[in-house]
């Protein structure tokens, strides 16, 4: 199965000025996730680089990404100095929480990543390979429980799409959303949940320490993620 997953950066106007002297990158999601991360490397280079001496990042999680991209169009309108980081997790969110505001309310500037979208479990789980992973989904769908990004996103979208090609009804999966990264994260080295869906780039470096107990390791390997614009 083919899975896109990217971070794409807005702005609220369509030009942007080669310098200036702040700017604000929105990250619409906790500390810690995917679009926190993106946000924070696009601060460190636009500062590396000289573009803004000043470049502040901003967490508004909640709703998929949805409350922060509310709060970014109705504040920003017009500033060339405002950018959000977002990506096809928002697009189910406005779908699902019938958000007023879509992305046809800002403009897209840059695609910045496309990455593998990755399954993890703790080390310590009985679970050593996707096959175990589907065996166990299919005797009690109920009992496996996914930690991944907000309800209606691209997470939550696979594993209904994993659950239907192991011959599992979608509306029985047990799906646990987290407004950021980090606290799926967290929920998965602490054995909270069965298994976690995201980004690989959230789960790289306590993959590659997967020697230790505390830390997840891969349930299989990721599926190549198509690049095809939005």
């Amino acid at each position: 199965m083919k899975h896109t997953l990217l971070a794409t950066i807005f702005a609220a106007a369509v030009a942007l000025p080669a310098y200036a002297a702040d700017y604000t990158i929105m990250a619409p999601a906790a500390p810690g996730g995917g679009w926190d991360q993106t946000a924070r490397s696009l601060q460190t280079v636009m500062q590396k680089e000289g573009i803004s001496g000043n470049v502040q990042v901003q967490n508004v999680p909640g709703a998929g990404g949805t409350i922060g991209l509310a709060q970014f169009t109705g504040q920003n309108n017009g500033n060339p100095n405002a950018l959000i980081v977002g990506g096809y997790v928002m697009v189910g969110a406005i779908l699902t929480n019938k958000s007023p505001v879509t992305l046809k309310d800002v403009t897209p500037i840059a695609r910045l990543t496309g990455e593998y979208e990755a399954i993890v479990v703790p080390a310590a789980s009985d679970i050593k390979t996707m096959a175990d992973l589907v065996a166990k989904l299919k005797q009690d769908p109920g009992s496996v429980s996914w930690g991944g990004g907000s309800a209606g996103g691209t997470d939550h979208i696979a594993v209904g799409l994993i659950a239907k090609a192991a011959g599992v009804d979608p509306t029985k999966i047990n799906y646990v959303a987290f407004s950021g990264g980090g606290e799926a994260l967290a929920a998965i080295l602490g054995g909270q949940v069965t298994a976690g869906i995201s980004g690989y780039g959230e789960f790289e470096s306590q993959v590659k320490a997967g020697s230790s107990g505390s830390w997840p390791s891969p349930a299989t390997s990721a599926s190549r993620v198509s690049t095809r614009r939005r």
